[in-house]
């Protein structure tokens, strides 16, 4: 076969896709990106899986997690010893990756938790009795037992990684996304919002920043991250490369999207850099 052809095929197979997709969307309800990376054939088939999946998904029933793994029956974890905990913990875990559930944990939960979790728990949770060759069903853990402290920590650094990528749309996400009542935090939220500005105008780039959390204290709704943070940035007006290091202290309320929103923000040299103690640096 010839490039012409192939390629002729190709653009056949694309309006086809593109037609599938208006019939998803009109049927389903289901929603597309305009552009796609897949080749036509491989997106062929993800859209006949999604199809089939839909088609599953209005005529299923919903059953428990136990029931869809067909029933098994899992030791206590009363009855194990606890040199035994992990052993049985990943056997029944290969367990559930063969009948295509998965289950994942953001933070660390100890083995005897996460154990009593996926063989009690998650077992009477419900699930829609549908399977699809190469689709799995995933749960994790935090879904049912949020961890504030993780939320809280994970927002910190979230909203660090895009004031340091200049990326305003991810610092904008981490910010309050309407208004508070207290008029004590409206002013901060813009004072933050204004001081963001004036960093970005100062810095036209920040070739390298880490950070590691040192402490995280909860307060009802709200949470103090606190962070060891490094941070080296190029100036707008001159081309120095400067680098700041210390504590970093992120005040943070809790979002009723989810996670936590930013109201406060202490950073070694943000935005102006005084009041700490910078260096000039040539290299990281």
């Amino acid at each position: 076969m010839d490039g012409s052809s192939f390629s002729k095929e190709q653009k056949i197979q694309e309006a086809l896709n593109q037609a599938k997709k208006r019939e998803l969307a009109e049927k389903y309800g289901a929603h597309f990106s305009e552009f796609s990376k897949l080749p036509p054939e491989v997106e062929e088939q993800w859209l006949n899986n999604i199809e089939e999946f839909e088609r599953q998904y209005q005529n299923s029933r919903e059953i428990t997690v136990r029931q869809f793994l067909g029933n098994p029956s899992f030791p206590l974890l009363e009855e194990l010893p606890p040199e035994k905990v992990e052993e049985e913990l990943a056997s029944v875990l290969e367990y559930f990756a063969v009948h295509d559930v998965a289950v994942d944990c953001l933070a660390e939960v100890p083995n005897e938790e996460l154990y009593r979790f996926v063989t009690t728990e998650l077992m009477q949770a419900g699930i829609n009795d549908v399977r699809i060759p190469g689709w799995t069903q995933h749960y994790i853990y935090e879904e049912f037992h949020p961890n504030d402290e993780y939320d809280a920590t994970s927002s910190a650094k979230y909203f660090l990684s895009g004031l340091f990528a200049r990326d305003e749309k991810v610092v904008m996400c981490n910010l309050p996304k309407e208004a508070v009542d207290d008029p004590t935090e409206v002013t901060q939220r813009l004072r933050l919002m204004d001081a963001i500005r004036l960093f970005h105008s100062r810095f036209t780039s920040f070739p390298h920043h880490d950070c590691e959390c040192t402490g995280c204290r909860l307060d009802g709704e709200y949470a103090v991250v606190k962070l060891d943070i490094r941070w080296v940035g190029l100036r707008s007006n001159s081309l120095e490369t400067v680098s700041f290091k210390g504590i970093c202290e992120i005040r943070l309320r809790k979002s009723p999207y989810g996670l936590y929103d930013v109201l406060q923000a202490s950073i070694p040299g943000f935005p102006e850099g005084r009041n700490v103690e910078g260096k000039t640096t040539s290299q990281l």
